[in-house]
């Protein structure tokens, strides 16, 4: 059966590969609906689109973000005792074409007539190694040996979850991100992740969270709850 690891190196590491999985689950539906759009359905696809950039965003903001407390998430305390320049630059590059990519959905969304799938399906297939080359990079270098022989401590890491735990839940769109996240999870792991409570997977989310865009969220590989 699979559990949480409790393990607070472990658990980074875990909950890191599964929120890149339903990314890469989002990049192969909209990908492969490229090739023959649903042209009769574009509110909903646009919309699935542009929550799948949202989502990777929200991700993001998790890892990198300061606010003006200085209550760091995931990067910046890890950069106390690690080097993540490089994923750092590679986020300025993965989020260069997040910007275009929705503001061409966006634009869509605004004006049917400017939906271009082939246009879409290139910037995706463009930018499949700088995403997926990042994805990969990042839970090697975050690996509980590698950040164990880095010198945190458990209350370190306990830390950590806990701070970006705190900001995922108080930024982002969570019309979009957490229905998102919900319907790209596998039913393996629909118990256990994303760590939120019963009432929020089984009552908030579904019946909640996911009604506002309920038509996006036929796209998704899987059910929300």
């Amino acid at each position: 059966m699979t559990t949480v690891p409790t393990d607070p190196f472990e658990y980074i590491h875990w909950n890191m590969k599964l929120a890149h999985k339903t990314f890469e689950e989002g990049y192969n539906v909209i990908v492969s609906k490229l090739d023959d759009p649903p042209t009769n359905d574009l509110k909903n696809f646009l919309g699935y689109c542009e929550a799948w950039a949202h989502a990777i965003s929200h991700h993001h903001d998790t890892e990198v973000y300061t606010d003006t407390l200085q209550e760091a998430t995931l990067f910046p305390a890890l950069n106390t005792k690690m080097d993540f320049s490089h994923e750092k630059e590679q986020h300025a590059a993965v989020h260069a074409f997040l910007d275009d990519f929705l503001a061409t959905v966006q634009a869509a969304q605004a004006d049917t007539s400017k939906f271009d799938a082939a246009k879409l399906k290139g910037m995706l297939e463009s930018s499949n190694d700088a995403i997926f080359t990042h994805f990969r990079e990042e839970v090697e270098h975050i690996e509980p040996e590698k950040l164990k022989a880095a010198g945190f401590s458990e209350a370190e890491g306990r830390q950590m979850i806990a701070d970006v735990d705190k900001h995922a839940k108080s930024h982002g769109d969570p019309f979009l991100a957490v229905p998102y996240m919900r319907s790209h999870t596998p039913p393996e792991y629909k118990e256990i992740w994303p760590p939120i409570p019963w009432i929020l997977r089984k009552l908030v989310v579904p019946y909640m969270l996911a009604k506002k865009h309920s038509g996006y969220w036929k796209y998704s590989p899987y059910g929300m709850s």
